[in-house]
């Protein structure tokens, strides 16, 4: 279901130019209607909901008292953005479509921030990082144990892998063995002494620590928004290790309190046209979802194809051929 944005006016000639100029955006997530008439809009609200009204600034009092959208704005003829600068709920009204675009989209995202309590708990923003990607074969996991091993040459790195069928180089999954699914049991059973419980599964990987993926799939589902926001508190704020590295391979309602968290999100994908209209539509889902801010910290990156990753390769082969040159060249513009 789309959002909807309503355009309450009684310039019908100025709202369907905006609305089709609006509609022009790739990005756009809403369905835009258009009221002139006092009844249809008065009926249209009493039976659906509106995620966003554009109104006169006439009408403003009035749609602010009968309204329950989630943004209301109205739209000024002042002559300069000045006059209307102080004003949030004031939108200058002959400015270009996409500028009245990102004013709606900054009080959007806005009113549908959800704040992460990790910020009041010393966690660092900047060394917790997230590998995510709507596009498969992209090469997401591995990048994501590559940055790991990368960072683990020069500080206390923790590796943690949500992709349910990711195994470290040069072993086999062992579904009895030391994974995440027991985090996950440990998280819903409420246990004190988190750090104490995780490193005793913790698998070392030359410098790396690592967190293997779950025994299976469906062992994810039971984790809950707030089992993740507690184990990213926990392993981002005790100061036991300097970067955490988040490789998302199931995108969630729990894996949202690592996006949240993270300082830097790269989201790989591949130089073809599916690949690119799978990352445009990634990105119109968190614009829609009201976390399009997320973006501001993403970096889109085109992994190489490396010849040292072919079969069944070693931990060591990571960092050794192109994908770990290709990290290695970007040093500090990581952070």
């Amino acid at each position: 279901m789309k959002r909807i944005m309503a355009i309450r006016t009684e310039d019908r000639e100025y709202a369907e130019e905006l609305a089709k100029n609006l509609n022009k955006s790739d990005e756009v997530i809403f369905q835009i209607l258009i009221f002139t008439e006092k009844n249809a809009y008065e009926d249209y609200i009493k039976e659906n909901r509106i995620d966003v009204l554009l109104c006169d600034e006439a009408f403003l009092d009035e749609c602010m008292k009968d309204s329950s959208a989630t943004v209301i704005c109205g739209l000024s003829e002042a002559s300069t953005v000045r006059d209307v600068a102080e004003q949030s709920n004031i939108i200058f009204k002959y400015q270009s479509s996409d500028d009245i675009m990102k004013e709606i989209m900054k009080r959007f995202n806005a009113a549908l921030k959800t704040d992460i309590k990790t910020g009041d708990t010393g966690v660092k923003p900047k060394n917790i990082f997230c590998v995510c990607s709507p596009v498969g074969g992209s090469y997401s996991s591995t990048f994501a144990l590559a940055l790991a091993a990368y960072l683990a040459e020069r500080e206390h790195t923790l590796f943690i892998s949500f992709d349910p069928f990711f195994t470290l180089p040069g072993e086999e999954k062992n579904p009895a063995g030391k994974d995440l699914t027991d985090v996950i049991f440990y998280l819903n059973g409420m246990q004190p002494h988190l750090m104490e419980f995780l490193k005793k599964f913790t698998i070392k990987k030359g410098n790396l620590e690592c967190i293997n993926g779950v025994s299976h799939w469906f062992d994810l589902y039971d984790m809950s928004p707030e089992n993740m926001h507690d184990l990213v508190e926990n392993v981002c704020g005790d100061g036991t290790f300097n970067s955490v590295v988040f490789d998302v391979g199931i995108i969630g309602a729990a894996s949202m309190e690592v996006l949240l968290a993270a300082g830097r999100i790269f989201t790989p994908y591949k130089e073809e046209a599916g690949s690119r209209k799978k990352l445009k539509e990634w990105k119109r889902q968190l614009i829609y979802c009201g976390k399009g801010d997320l973006l501001d910290k993403t970096a889109e990156i085109c992994i190489p194809d490396d010849e040292c990753l072919k079969g069944d390769y070693g931990f060591e082969a990571l960092l050794s051929g192109r994908l770990g040159k290709y990290i290695k060249e970007r040093g500090n513009k990581i952070y």
